[in-house]
């Protein structure tokens, strides 16, 4: 999954529990929370595969039940004892939606759950040495293409379609996030 799946994945589950257990608006922190929570199996994984070497392919510590999981429910269980709940479950829902992403990734050949269980279950290496910035720009252009395709219009117009309905249910939520950049920028003006 891309970043930006990763994170609209994530953010309409905790939307989703976020009003099944409290009420909307979603603080600023909590938004923020799952958005980077979204995002933090890849911000290691990827960096320590495409630029370190440290691992085979893009999916390792952070990715894995066996080990990035625990580090985050220890994480949500300090932030639960100090009572910060709804922090606690942004930073569970954040990152493991984007296990089951991946988990998923039905672009990447279909559910494979060998993804979460490094270092148990290793990974084929990539069949070429690619940097980070390489790497990425291979797996976006073939993204671009892929969407450029007359034959992919209907699926590229319900992708649009429902990044539009998650953009409504942020409104909605109160754009969390947002009143901080406001916050801020009163301070400097």
């Amino acid at each position: 999954m891309w970043p930006w799946e990763h994170l609209v994945f994530g953010y309409v589950l905790f939307s989703l529990v976020n009003r099944a257990a409290w009420d909307p608006p979603i603080s600023d922190e909590a938004g923020v929370a799952v958005a980077l929570m979204t995002q933090v199996p890849d911000l290691v994984d990827k960096p320590l595969s495409w630029s370190f070497g440290v691992v085979t392919t893009g999916y390792g510590p952070a990715h894995s039940v066996l080990v990035g999981a625990p580090l985050v429910a220890l994480l949500a269980g300090a932030l639960w004892t100090r009572n910060r709940a709804k922090l606690a479950l942004a930073a569970v829902v954040g990152y493991g939606s984007h296990l089951v992403g991946d988990l998923l990734a039905l672009r990447a050949n279909g559910p494979n759950a060998g993804r979460l269980l490094w270092p148990l279950a290793p990974r084929e290496p990539y069949s070429n040495d690619l940097g980070f910035v390489q790497r990425f720009s291979e797996y976006f252009q073939t993204f671009l293409y892929q969407v450029m395709r007359p034959e992919n219009t209907e699926l590229v117009v319900g992708y649009v379609a429902v990044f539009g309905a998650v953009v409504l249910l942020w409104v909605l939520d109160g754009t969390p996030g947002v009143r901080w950049v406001r916050r801020a920028a009163d301070r400097e003006l």
